[in-house]
């Protein structure tokens, strides 16, 4: 999905710092993840790190246990791009971002707007979703 989503909006590849575990996501937790990443793609490329000669991004997230079971940890930090200030009013992507988005997954998002970039942050489990996770399954991870 990075590969497919993230890395056409990315104008150079060495900007674009990927790290993570290969992840088999439920069904319809993929397109409010590849919403989302386009979001950030797309923002970041018009006004934030990928808008400079200096900016980068790094995208890393793991697979840990949740309340429910195993949940993705995720993360997209950008820094060196133009000087960062909150919003005064939310735009219509943030607000998909952190509100219906995150009601999609059944997870949490947040942004945070730092001076030196932007900052989300995404926990959700890794089940469908309304399925009674069984504790001693394995998490749905695949071999890279």
């Amino acid at each position: 999905m990075v590969d497919a989503v993230v890395k056409p909006l990315s104008p150079d590849a060495s900007r674009l710092e990927v790290i993570g575990p290969q992840v088999l996501l439920p069904v319809e937790a993929t397109m409010p993840f590849a919403m989302i990443l386009h979001e950030l793609a797309t923002n970041a490329a018009k006004y934030g790190a990928l808008s400079n000669e200096g900016g980068r991004v790094r995208l890393d997230w793991r697979v840990a246990a949740g309340e429910s079971g195993p949940a993705l940890h995720l993360t997209w930090a950008e820094e060196g791009g133009p000087p960062v200030a909150p919003p005064a009013r939310k735009g219509f992507g943030s607000r998909l971002i952190e509100r219906g988005l995150a009601a999609d997954l059944d997870g949490d998002v947040r942004l945070d707007f730092r001076p030196a970039g932007v900052v989300c942050t995404i926990e959700a489990p890794l089940f469908p979703l309304g399925a009674e996770h069984q504790p001693a399954a394995e998490p749905r991870i695949a071999a890279q």
